[in-house]
């Protein structure tokens, strides 16, 4: 009973692989079959790029290349996140037509590809280059592909693989404004409002918890609570961002300062402005050895922080203290 049980199951697995195999030599054999998406031309056109609109309905969000480097043009061209980038300009370069559908514009609404349904608009992106312009429109997805057309064109063709991207431009900005690991650092130093100063540092490089001077040696400070207040801003990840000489920023309630073992100097400061909580980088020094530290230091942008890393960062000396230890 044991081996027909064992033998029914060798038989179960080699049909699922033939199966399988079945299907990855079908997928082969339509890729061979099938074109490039981009003329050798629009390819080209690819490399020489300075803006890209993608819009659906009355979403929209337009990227453009501004002195060498792509911004988010309705946040005053604020970085944009190149790992996102890459992947819009890889998805069109990768693009491949399986299959040419009806050239019938009667057609286009059924297939969400009509520009002028207000209901179901469909995805738009226009590729803009120097003289050079065209529009690829995204449709319906039928099983792993998608429906798609160029814009001026009806003929609908399906390409091999689905196109999503995101229309927010919130979605496009690169908020990581600091990405320092905790390790690295070598002292911090909070100065509150009120004069209350916060000084951490570390007994040796290469330990990763900071710890508060003045506290009593054998109890120690809380070095989770410590650790997250100082991590909320060397791994800081904001929620928007706007232009600095458009905030009307109070003073400061907090003012920071980082160094790294290596000698580099970060210096921040917390706003609150009506309720919303603002971070500036007033300066950034880096040393050689940390050349591959990310710190958008740019003077120009505020950075509004959320209400989570808003806490960490204004903790106070009695947060930092375990329980049993007095200021």
């Amino acid at each position: 009973m044991r081996n027909r049980i064992l033998i029914v199951a060798v038989l179960v697995i080699l049909a699922l692989t033939a199966v399988a195999l079945q299907m990855r030599s079908s997928e082969r054999i339509d890729e061979l079959a099938s074109r490039e998406l981009l003329s050798p031309e629009q390819q080209q056109q690819l490399a020489g790029l300075e803006r890209i609109t993608l819009s659906k309905g009355e979403s929209s969000v337009e990227l453009a290349l501004l002195d060498g480097n792509w911004g988010v043009l309705s946040h005053a061209g604020f970085p944009v996140q190149k790992e996102r980038l890459a992947a819009l300009l890889h998805a069109l370069r990768g693009a491949r037509v399986i299959e040419e559908k009806t050239s019938n514009p009667d057609h286009h609404a059924r297939l969400g590809l009509a520009t002028d349904d207000a209901t179901h608009p469909p995805l738009q992106v226009q590729l803009h280059a120097a003289g050079e312009d065209f529009g690829v429109i995204y449709g319906n997805r039928v099983g792993n592909g998608q429906l798609v057309r160029f814009v001026g064109s009806d003929q609908v063709l399906l390409i091999n693989r689905p196109f999503g991207m995101s229309v927010n431009p919130q979605d496009w900005l690169s908020l990581q404004v600091v990405d320092m690991p905790l390790t690295l650092v070598s002292r911090a130093r909070w100065q509150h409002a009120d004069g209350e100063t916060l000084e951490l540092s570390k007994a040796a490089e290469g330990e990763y918890n900071l710890q508060l001077e003045g506290a009593d040696v054998e109890q120690g400070g809380n070095e989770r609570q410590i650790n997250s207040m100082v991590l909320a801003l060397v791994n800081l990840r904001a929620q928007n961002v706007a232009l600095r000489e458009e905030l009307a920023l109070p003073e400061p309630m907090l003012q920071m300062q980082v160094d790294t073992w290596a000698g580099s100097e970060l210096q921040a400061s917390l706003y609150n402005l009506e309720g919303r909580y603002w971070l500036l980088i007033d300066s950034y020094t880096a040393a050689e050895a940390d050349s591959e530290l990310q710190v958008n230091a740019d003077s120009r942008w505020a950075y509004q922080v959320g209400v989570a890393d808003m806490e960490n960062l204004t903790r106070r000396r009695q947060d930092l203290l375990r329980s049993g230890e007095s200021d």
